[in-house]
């Protein structure tokens, strides 16, 4: 029996009968125990606290010989033709410890549990997703606020039980606000959304908790359904549907989706939530050694991705510390995946260029033919940005061109010997990852000698005119007299970075909501500044910060990092002196 007296910030409820099925239920004296009264003392229900650790399930069911009883008992004094069987477990309510959700399964033999609400009232019913048992459903606050133990034909219910809450779990939201259930667009509502995680120029990411699991997941919601945000959805869900992909532990996995029908112009794919990524990881570690040795693991994982994307024609075209998301494994250890296939293609239609600029490969600049080679290139950029405090503060001011000069720069200095061959400016010298992988594990592997030619300061100049988007917008697309392929369709193209504005006009002249890099020289302006593409920043999480006291611990790490001579490795002023001293000797005719 309870009187009442009760304080827990856990999940604690009680079932208050509805028809008189239910109202026998409650009066059993088996059930007691279970009792609650109000003020007064009257029955008002039957009480299911799951505020306590050692208690964390409540089952239902028909109590029977060598079995343990349920903890509330359901019968009827005389059972009815046609109404389902009462099994011996025949229902639970069980919390989910991570989350402070309380899920409804159903282990009915005949799938006859059933939430509803009362007419006319506010709230929300989720179905179960399953027709068979076992199958699990979520109970909140204004979400399934009714449930009947027993159903027959014509919709008939039986055992009904309102759900009166004291108090709930639901840990990571907001109590005095109602709750959002989604999809908003589809009548089968699958989660309960959390919080804005992230955006980028198709879709915006949320944290949302499964109905079905009781799990946070996230969501991601594309912005609408319609030309090449059609095509880019498309080939996102396709590639990640893929079973090869869903089964591979380095690729993040897709749990289902939802709309994306013929007359649907709304699209969301639901994966799991990820502590964060690989961006907002490396701003936790304080030491360069750490990063070294992080970026072993990194570039280890990744390969294995990506050698499963070449294995399935698949390229991806965005590899960047934005778009690997880290987790722990059992052991406590980092597990990396890649995420964000919004860019992905197969390697034989892929033509346009796509991408963030410090990470993009030379023939997608250049409009050369593309292949798996190109996300080689982004993961050794990746690792450089990981290795490199010079390259990190630095590659958001400059173009694509001199970025791929430093960076098979920096990859002839100590320590890089293995993997230089990634950074290779022709994509046919460059390793596959099966080949990249051959050769991180035997420890053999060729230099692929002197730096290869640039393009050329013609062709570094036209680049950076094409990617500024700058100039007469009724140009020629693709012109012969300049000999270098540019598109209108820059959409695909991401600038990186904190360096990047928006022009309003001014001294410089410039077009509303043209993109242009800032001078060189200037502070960095925040990321949330007005990018013409705003990077897509901290698409699965925040940031565990080494202060906090919430959140997973990160693992210490203990190991050497290779001896860097000072001199082997440029920094940006001396680059940037480099380089123009350079220019004055080609002009000098030097």
């Amino acid at each position: 029996m309870d009187d009442g007296s009760y304080s827990s910030t856990g999940p604690i409820f009680v079932l208050a009968p509805i028809d008189d099925a239910a109202r026998y239920v409650t009066s059993l004296s088996a059930n007691y125990e279970h009792l609650h009264f109000d003020q007064d003392n009257n029955p008002v229900g039957l009480l299911v606290n799951l505020s306590s650790p050692e208690k964390t399930v409540y089952t239902l069911g028909r109590p029977g010989p060598n079995i343990d009883p349920p903890d509330i008992h359901i019968s009827e004094p005389r059972p009815r033709r046609g109404l389902p069987h009462i099994s011996h477990l025949h229902a639970s309510f069980q919390l989910v410890p991570e989350t402070g959700a309380v899920l409804l399964w159903d282990y009915s033999s005949t799938s006859s549990v059933k939430t509803f609400g009362a007419p006319n009232s506010w709230g929300y019913t989720v179905k179960f997703r399953s027709e068979s048992s076992p199958r699990s459903v979520l109970v909140a606050r204004g979400i399934n606020t009714h449930v009947a133990f027993a159903s027959g034909s014509n919709n008939t219910k039986w055992c009904q039980f309102e759900i009166q809450w004291h108090s709930e779990g639901m840990y990571h939201f907001h109590k005095d606000e109602p709750y959002f259930v989604g999809p908003q667009e589809s009548r089968i509502k699958r989660y309960v959304q959390h919080e804005k995680l992230g955006g980028g120029s198709y879709g915006t990411v949320y944290s949302a908790l499964d109905a079905e699991t009781g799990q946070m997941i996230a969501v991601k919601k594309f912005h609408n359904l319609t030309g090449k945000h059609l095509t880019f959805a498309t080939r996102e869900v396709d590639n990640l549907k893929k079973k090869a992909l869903r089964q591979h532990p380095h690729i993040l996995r897709i749990l289902d989706s939802a709309g994306g029908g013929e007359k649907d112009n709304w699209g969301e794919i639901f994966m799991p939530l990820k502590k964060g990524n690989l961006k907002d990881l490396c701003e936790t570690i304080q030491t360069e050694e750490d990063r070294w040795e992080l970026s072993n693991q990194v570039l280890y994982q990744i390969l294995l991705a990506l050698n499963c994307l070449a294995d399935n024609d698949v390229v991806h075209r965005d590899v960047k510390p934005d778009n690997i998301l880290f987790d722990f494994d059992e052991n406590g250890d980092y597990q990396f995946c890649l995420g964000d296939f919004g860019l992905s293609n197969d390697p034989e239609r892929a033509i346009t260029a796509a991408g963030t600029e410090p990470f993009m490969a030379p023939e997608i600049c250049y409009r050369k033919k593309q292949t798996t080679k190109v996300d080689i290139w982004s993961l050794f950029a990746t690792i450089v940005w990981m290795r490199n405090s010079d390259f990190r503060a630095a590659c958001s001011r400059l173009r694509a061109p001199d970025l791929h000069k430093w960076i098979i720069s920096i990859s002839k200095t100590a320590g890089y010997e293995p993997i230089r061959a990634m950074a290779s400016h022709d994509p046919k010298k460059r390793p596959s990852a099966k080949k990249q992988l051959d050769i991180i594990d035997s420890g053999e592997f060729e230099d692929f000698g002197e730096e290869e030619s640039d393009p050329g300061d013609l062709l570094s100049a036209q680049f950076a005119q094409a990617m500024s988007l700058q100039g007469d917008s009724s140009r020629s697309y693709g012109s012969v007299s300049t000999g270098y392929p540019t598109s209108p369709e820059m959409a695909y193209y991401e600038p990186y970075a904190s360096g990047v504005y928006t022009g309003y006009g001014g001294a410089g002249g410039m077009k509303e909501g043209r993109y242009a890099p800032p001078p060189m020289g200037t502070a960095e302006a925040p990321r949330n500044q007005g990018a013409w593409v705003r990077p897509y920043d901290n698409p699965y999480g925040p940031p565990q910060s080494q202060d906090s006291d919430e959140g997973t611990v990160m693992p210490e790490i203990r190991t050497a990092v290779p001896t860097i001579a000072e001199d082997d490795v440029f920094t940006y002023e001396e680059y940037m002196e480099e380089r123009r001293r350079m220019k004055g000797k080609n002009r000098s005719g030097i």
